[in-house]
């Protein structure tokens, strides 16, 4: 049986995800909080959704409620909300995990998940989430791949890739950006460093654990690529990344 879904938090996020359950073929009833009136509206218009006049009308038609609030309000509007047994509350908001929403949603059953957004719009991006819950874990599998972590910890560490795929859009622009600025057309140059990208990608999916074969067979000594990597390892551009990614785990973390 397919539940009817509550959003709390009708933003961008919210936007994407429900564009991508519709085309993933979820055809059950999806009820938006009015918050983000704007987008309730073009979500109701586009895509069938309910628009509730409250936070807790969407609790109260919904088994399973998708917590897409701000992260800096969202405990508070929980707080204010009443849950009961029979739902079962996933949250989508960094940091708030269930040691911090079990609290709040009780006596409901919880758990946490990341995603990216825009590219679980078009059924491509991945969705992490913890604990495994097989209701979320179906629902999920409508907006791309479900990974499922082993430990609170992994589950921490692996979801600063929601920064990661934001930052991935100012990395391909700016690589864009370097053809442009050579004469080649941004019709050109778009396509040419997304479709590189997908195709690597691709490569990196089906031989995950083969590292050092994927990059001998690319990195040819003396050729371009080991020219372009020595070049972004002298100038600390791979190095960046790791700092990147550390202050983002521990803003995450540690709060």
């Amino acid at each position: 049986m397919t539940h009817a879904l509550g959003i709390l938090g009708t933003g961008a996020l919210a936007a994407h995800l429900v564009a991508g359950l519709r085309a993933g073929g979820f055809d059950a009833g999806i009820i938006v909080s009015p918050r983000g009136a704007d987008v309730a509206a073009s979500l109701a218009a586009a895509h069938g959704v309910q628009v509730a006049a409250s936070n807790q009308e969407v609790v109260d038609r919904a088994r399973m409620v998708l917590v897409c609030l701000p992260a800096a309000h969202g405990a508070d509007i929980l707080r204010g909300l009443t849950f009961s047994a029979k739902h079962s509350v996933c949250s989508a908001m960094a940091g708030v995990g269930p040691d911090v929403l079990a609290p709040l949603t009780g006596p409901a059953r919880v758990c946490q998940a990341m995603m990216p957004g825009a590219s679980n719009a078009i059924g491509a991006g991945p969705c992490l989430l913890f604990p495994a819950a097989q209701d979320w874990q179906t629902l999920l599998a409508h907006l791309g791949p479900v990974l499922v972590p082993t430990s609170q910890a992994e589950y921490e560490t692996a979801a600063v890739f929601g920064a990661m795929s934001g930052a991935s859009f100012i990395l391909m622009q700016a690589l864009a950006a370097w053809f442009e600025r050579r004469g080649i057309t941004p019709e050109l140059a778009r396509p040419l460093v997304a479709a590189t990208l997908a195709g690597n990608a691709a490569v990196l999916r089906d031989a995950p654990h083969d590292w050092d074969a994927i990059i001998a067979s690319v990195a040819t000594p003396g050729g371009v690529t080991e020219q372009l990597v020595d070049a972004l390892q002298q100038t600390g551009g791979l190095a960046a990344w790791d700092t990147g990614l550390d202050a983002v785990l521990d803003r995450m973390t540690k709060g």
